[in-house]
């Protein structure tokens, strides 16, 4: 592929994401096999490479694995989510600077383009983004770099598998690409998911260059599309952009297994209260309101109880007020309790989501306006105060009872980067 575009599409990928936070934090689990568990403290979610090499697997429940893992003196950490949002905050915000645009495409991967300088050589800042990286949060990056966002996440896989590449890897600068798109299986192609992958391999179609070679039509006869611009991206045509503003959530969920069946209606009211004072926090902070929340409780699917129920509630006015969505939570969570079955998990939704600044203001009354720009204030100075000093600063009586079926996190690190009182001091 020649070089003639000077804007390349490059792919950051911290790795090891979760098990590299935990590692940053804490210099003691540095080199060490670790890992990190799901929501409950339920199954194996995250290794580090040390771990990785002991062949433990992921997803593998934490009490079949337990015994190993401590004759193997591997480290076991309940999944710390907040340490790893304020950790990928960081980390975007660093790389910001580095580049011309940037799609967040999850909590530890990204999109960026750049322009190629004169001699196109896009090493030295790849090098450069890896050292500030980690001289600032203590991560080490994968990058690679192509014309385009299908190649670049082909780039990254091989920066990935290389040795030689020391982490980075320019698909555009290797004229041998054919050889490369050999290695990458088509189940490993960004956006082919497991049924397309079989339907490929039926037709002969194992690896990224028979893909390329494969007649346009078949594909999309059967793809559409999405599968034609993946053929075309593939072959180095631009036809993904880079998504610059982040689309505005359909729906907002917060849900938990709980560590404890719930039987009791007030135990499940609490659970979706504390679920329902998240879930406006977060539409707040993304300038959003909801037009339709919903609620809804289920038994285990391991249970020889088959239980589930939903219920929810259109607003005549969008709202992110914390009160309001609280005394309809509470109304629709008798909605759904039954007394004859155990819940294991429960949840909120906020759905109908709009942002603040496209809704129809013109349509309410004056004195209605006064009161939203109170709650308005009320609200923003709670997020205020509960951001400055403690997540739970300031929050509402129904979610601070005792909890017995609370989410289980008996192994859960310091959050050293959000919360000022768990930031180590040295004592001299």
């Amino acid at each position: 592929m020649n070089l003639s575009s000077i804007e390349a599409i490059a792919l950051i990928d911290a790795n090891n994401f979760y098990a590299s936070c935990e590692q940053s934090i804490n210099p003691h689990l540095r080199n060490k096999p670790l890992v990190i568990l799901s929501n409950n403290d339920g199954c194996i979610i995250a290794r580090s490479p040390e771990a990785r090499a002991l062949k433990i697997k992921m997803g593998s429940p934490y009490f079949k694995e337990k015994e190993r893992l401590n004759k193997l003196e591997v480290a076991v950490l309940s999944s710390n989510y907040s340490l790893y949002a304020d950790m990928s905050k960081r980390l975007m915000n660093l790389l910001k600077n580095y580049c011309e645009e940037i799609e967040i495409y999850s909590i530890d991967e990204a999109f960026v383009s750049i322009s190629r300088p004169n001699d196109k050589n896009l090493y030295p800042w790849a090098r450069k983004i890896r050292a500030l990286i980690y001289q600032n949060l203590g991560i080490t990056l994968t990058i690679g770099i192509a014309e385009n966002k299908v190649r670049a996440k082909v780039a990254n896989k091989l920066a990935k598998n290389i040795d030689y590449s020391a982490g980075i890897f320019d698909l555009a600068r290797n004229e041998d690409e054919n050889s490369y798109f050999k290695e990458i299986s088509v189940g490993k192609i960004w956006g082919i998911g497991k049924q397309t992958s079989i339907w490929l391999k039926s037709k002969g179609i194992k690896n990224a260059q028979e893909l390329i070679d494969m007649k346009e039509n078949e594909i999309f006869k059967k793809l559409g599309i999405v599968g034609k611009r993946l053929q075309l991206e593939l072959k180095g045509y631009k036809c993904l952009p880079i998504e610059k503003n982040n689309k505005s959530k359909r729906e907002i969920q917060v849900s938990r297994s709980f560590s404890t069946p719930i039987t009791k209606l007030e135990d499940l009211t609490q659970a979706l209260a504390i679920y329902a004072v998240r879930a406006s926090e977060k539409m707040r902070s993304q300038s959003l309101q909801t037009s339709t929340i919903g609620v809804f409780a289920r038994t285990s699917k391991y249970s020889s109880q088959n239980y589930q129920r939903s219920a929810h509630k259109k607003l005549i006015n969008a709202t992110d007020n914390t009160n309001v969505i609280l005394k309809i939570v509470v109304a629709l969570s008798k909605e759904i309790y039954n007394p004859e079955y155990k819940l294991s998990k429960a949840g909120v939704l906020m759905q109908d989501l709009t942002n603040c600044q496209y809704l129809q203001q013109s349509l309410i009354t004056y004195k209605s306006q006064e009161d939203m720009k109170k709650s308005e204030n009320l609200m923003r100075t709670i997020d205020s105060l509960n951001k400055k000093y403690n997540k739970k600063a300031i929050t509402w009586a129904i979610t601070k009872k005792t909890k017995e079926w609370t989410i289980n996190k008996n192994l859960l690190s310091r959050t050293s980067t959000t919360d000022i009182s768990k930031i180590p001091t040295i004592v001299i």
